[in-house]
């Protein structure tokens, strides 16, 4: 069985991959497996959830495993690899292109395999 991975990229439209990180009003999260998307949601960041939450602004991400930013401050950084997610930074302004150009990415990337 391939595994699923989850991918969340901020945004305040479900469009557009936010400027900043910091202040998104939404989560467009998308389920990957074997390279293709098999779901897609947008998560909204609601304040009582990020107030009551012990994640805080991170409890939309506790189930994701790679967030795709333009920019993010250092405090952001370090605090989404304290709880062990992937950041991979994009240029793209487009939720649709960043996803693409990640999952391109990775999918021409030589397989690893381990030697017995």
């Amino acid at each position: 069985m391939e595994k699923k991975i989850k991918i969340a990229i901020p945004t305040d439209d479900g469009s557009i991959v936010r400027q900043e990180f910091r202040g998104s009003r939404a989560f467009w999260v998308a389920t990957i497996k074997a390279g293709k998307i098999v779901r897609q949601e947008l998560r909204w960041n609601l304040l009582s959830e990020i107030l009551t939450s012990e994640y805080g602004f991170f409890y939309n991400l506790t189930d994701c495993d790679v967030v795709i930013v333009n920019e993010i401050g250092p405090r952001h950084s370090e605090l989404l690899q304290e709880i062990k997610k992937m950041i991979v930074r994009t240029k793209q302004t487009e939720i649709s292109k960043a996803l693409n150009t990640y999952l391109t990415n990775i999918l021409s990337l030589p397989e690893v395999k381990q030697v017995a």
